[in-house]
């Protein structure tokens, strides 16, 4: 069996083997190229110590030297090579309280989290497989390395990975490893929730977001997403899974079905440590999600997009495609297609009339202007052969007026 690594990643592992040690790479890379995948990047392992590293390349960094980790730079990349190493007790759920390096590639691979990670590859001995990671792979299998209470009490996130894996490589989780998930479940309480955020953002952008119904039947959703628990147990989840297979394959599209059916958008991106953008995305597109969309109004339609923005508009069509069938927005897509190209005003920077203009027109200064402008995008939106300065300034005259006596009136 060969792999191809890159010509960076070969050299690395050819300078160590050169100087008498061992290398290998390692992981997820070497899993991707089992299967036909592009790895994301290339992890390479190492029988040399980290002061023997740096002491083969001229270009490191000590980017993870505590855990044996240095960073080898060739030109402009940059790779991690890191040595054989043992893990000590876990008291936090993530970092092992001592790490101690060892001779054995066997080693390394045992504290790895699932087997088919835990395989190595170099040209001249070949895949080095202890534990069965090519057989899982091509039974579509999740099995941790070794005893699953103890991989998942080293690093809790692993529940979840594992989860997140089966989504998007579309395996089944072996009944061991799936049995120590549920009883370990409430020990995901440790994980910080940008970490748990990583992995759901992976698992809901799969190809089988529909798999986030494990996170209930492992009991994980009791601590990391509660608001799905009644779903499941009201039996209605079935709309829920079904609307997000059936959704593209984008992060607030999928979110933001997600949290149409469970509620508590906000408090869900919120606790989750969603970045703003995300977070208001989100919630801007659950707050739109009615299906009498079907039925509105060009001008009405002309509210939404202004409300929404030009740039959440593709999201927006998704959403409601993945809520109610894959063709409702057809309607709505085209004819924001035509107000757009026909220029129709839907913004208020797009009016004939700016604020500049309001005041020249004698409107009192302050939130009066808004109204004013806001009053005019109204009658644009209902009748967009009005966006001209010669209609729009009598009409902006008369709304002035009103104000003006108003004021004087008080």
């Amino acid at each position: 069996m060969h792999i191809k690594m890159p010509d960076a990643v070969s050299m690395i592992i050819n300078k160590l083997l050169g100087a008498g040690y061992e290398a290998y790479s390692v992981g997820g890379c070497v899993r991707d190229a089992l299967l036909s995948r592009t790895p994301y990047d290339w992890d390479i392992t190492t029988s040399a110590t980290p002061d023997q590293i740096k002491r083969i390349f001229p270009r490191t960094v000590d980017t993870g030297i505590k855990h044996g980790t240095v960073t080898v730079l060739v030109r402009s990349e940059s790779f991690e090579v890191t040595t054989y190493r043992i893990d000590g007790k876990y008291k936090d759920g993530r970092h092992p309280e001592s790490v101690s390096f060892t001779a054995s590639l066997t080693e390394d691979l045992l504290r790895r989290d699932f087997t088919i990670n835990a395989m190595a590859y170099n040209d001249e001995s070949g895949l080095v497989d202890p534990y069965g990671g090519e057989e899982d792979l091509a039974s579509g299998t999740i099995r941790c390395v070794g005893d699953p209470i103890a991989r998942f009490g080293e690093d809790a996130l692993r529940m979840l990975r594992a989860i997140r894996f089966a989504a998007c490589l579309s395996f089944v989780i072996e009944e061991n490893t799936m049995s120590a998930i549920k009883r370990l479940a409430p020990s995901i309480k440790v994980v910080s929730s940008e970490r748990i955020c990583a992995e759901l953002n992976k698992l809901l952008i799969s190809d089988h977001p529909e798999l986030i119904s494990l996170l209930y039947d492992t009991g994980l959703a009791n601590t990391i997403m509660p608001r799905l628990v009644p779903l499941f147990e009201s039996g209605t989840a079935g709309k829920l899974l079904s609307s997000l297979s059936g959704s593209v394959p984008d992060k607030t599209v999928r979110w933001s079905v997600l949290t149409h059916f469970t509620g508590g958008a906000h408090e869900i991106m919120r606790g989750l440590r969603f970045d703003n953008k995300t977070t208001d995305s989100v919630c801007l597109l659950t707050t739109h999600s009615s299906e009498s969309y079907n039925d509105i109004s060009r001008s009405d339609l002309k509210k939404t997009m202004a409300k929404l923005g030009t740039e959440l508009l593709p999201a927006w069509f998704d959403f409601l495609d993945a809520l109610y069938g894959k063709g409702f927005s057809t309607s709505l897509r085209k004819t924001s297609n035509d107000i757009m190209e026909a220029k129709e005003c839907f913004l208020m920077s797009s009016l004939a009339l700016s604020g500049k203009d309001i005041l020249s027109l004698g409107c009192p200064k302050g939130i009066a202007v808004g109204e004013v402008l806001s009053a005019l995008l109204d009658r644009v939106t209902e009748d967009p052969s009005l966006n001209t300065p010669d209609r729009l300034t009598p009409i902006a005259g008369e709304l002035i007026g009103n104000i003006n006596k108003n004021q004087q009136s008080e």
